[in-house]
């Protein structure tokens, strides 16, 4: 309060009085009765005042000023808040002089806003480069900390259950990290054993299923009774069904693809082939295209399936004299597309699953896109289910290990195939990690 009034003096020369130009409106509004002040030269000399006889008797004038009088602080009631006088010496224009000030009570809160500003100039200016100092040395250091966390994190992109020796590394982690790197690479054994007890379980019982099923079809072949006909096709079936758990089976059994060099066209041209013969009996025409250089490095065995499932499956859920347009290349991308009834977007998750099938579909286990799936999470690849231009399915497979786009040669059966840039969009794509 002393400031604030020593802010109102002016000096217009060295050897002037200061003279008070403004006096703060509380000691002169409504409950100016609750304030006083008194301020004097520094020969006693009274340069300006509010009810200075007040303060005076609290503080009588002593011609050799003692230093109690350069700061002092008196309450008035004990009892009651903001009861108090006090004063204290500023230099002036090289003069002393003193300011003294009381309240009884502050009605006007004028002391809570000098409060607020005592806290901003002594406090939080002092505090803000310490707390700006203290916030950027605790980003660093828990970013340090904390760093052991993201390598976790990183590494975890790699982990499988099935290969043991994809496990975090605890070499460089914080001990609490370390601690729980531990206890998850402890987890990943336990899944990896039931999982591959699982699996073993099933492609073991699929397996032992096969030759009684082959023995089976040879006898059911001798016999001349058409009635045997159907049971016969659903002998067939089954082998079918077995057949595709020993592939999903063997699939999902191991860690990483075996490595060879595939020629992507030759082996589509393969598995068409195979296929066509068996497709014309309801009429289904197969398109092949292929997009040199169509080759990449991985299991010829999942490629291969995936592939010839695909294929497969369009010509078991499409109409009769359906057909189907497969593309092979650039690099690893397959793509198999058919004029059929299309794909419900919802079900797609769904029929990714093993042993889950269209509401319309009438044959197979369900195993088919699994085995597809299987494959290209083997690959680290890309599946894509969507929609082609005609309104059948379209699922786009893209293997790593693609080159520039190069058309060598088109379709064998010189039917027109759907370009590239009319195909609609993907309704829904699903991405195997």
């Amino acid at each position: 309060e002393s400031q604030r009034l020593a802010r109102a003096l002016r000096v217009t020369s060295q050897s002037d009085i200061p003279k008070l130009t403004a006096i703060p409106s509380h000691y002169t509004g409504p409950n100016a009765s609750a304030y006083a002040f008194r301020i004097l030269r520094e020969d006693g000399g009274l340069i300006a005042s509010r009810r200075g006889a007040l303060i005076s008797d609290l503080s009588p004038w002593r011609m050799k000023p003692s230093r109690t009088q350069d700061l002092w602080l008196l309450d008035l009631d004990t009892q009651r808040k903001l009861y108090v006088a006090g004063g204290m010496r500023l230099k002036i224009n090289g003069q002393d002089i003193w300011f003294e000030v009381a309240t009884w009570g502050d009605p006007d809160a004028v002391y809570l806003s000098i409060v607020a500003a005592e806290v901003l100039d002594d406090v939080w200016i002092l505090l803000v480069p310490m707390v700006l100092l203290m916030a950027g040395v605790a980003i660093i250091s828990i970013r340090r900390a904390l760093g052991g966390i993201v390598v976790a994190a990183q590494q975890a992109e790699t982990l499988s259950p099935l290969d043991t020796k994809s496990r975090f590394d605890v070499t460089n982690m914080p001990k609490e990290v370390a601690s729980l790197a531990i206890a998850i690479n402890g987890l990943l054994d336990r899944v990896g054993i039931l999982v591959k007890a699982q699996r073993l379980f099933l492609a073991r019982a699929a397996h032992e299923l096969r030759t009684p099923l082959a023995v089976m079809m040879l006898e059911l072949g001798r016999a001349n009774d058409p009635r045997v006909r159907r049971l016969e096709a659903d002998v067939q079936s089954m082998s079918e069904t077995v057949d595709r758990l020993l592939t999903l089976g063997r699939l999902e059994s191991i860690a990483g693809p075996e490595k060879s060099e595939i020629d992507l066209g030759r082996l589509t041209r393969d598995i068409v082939e195979r296929l066509r013969e068996w497709a014309a009996r309801d009429g289904h025409v197969i398109h092949v295209t292929i997009h040199e250089p169509a080759r990449l490095t991985g299991d010829l065995m999942a490629v291969r399936e995936a592939i010839r499932n695909l294929v497969d499956n369009a010509v078991k859920h499409t109409p009769a004299a359906s057909k189907i347009y497969v593309t092979a290349g650039p690099g690893g991308q397959v793509v198999v597309e058919d004029t059929g009834p299309g794909l419900v977007v919802d079900q797609v998750p769904e029929l990714l699953e093993p042993f889950k099938k269209g509401a319309d579909a009438s044959e197979g286990a369900g195993l088919g896109l699994s085995i597809v799936r299987q494959a290209v999470e083997l690959h680290r690849g890309t599946l894509v289910v969507g929609r082609s231009a005609s309104g059948g399915a379209r699922f786009e497979l893209d293997f790593p290990d693609q080159s520039d786009l190069t058309i060598v040669n088109v379709d064998d059966a010189q039917s027109p195939q759907p370009s590239a840039d009319t195909r609609a969009p993907a309704l829904r794509s699903v991405e195997a990690k």
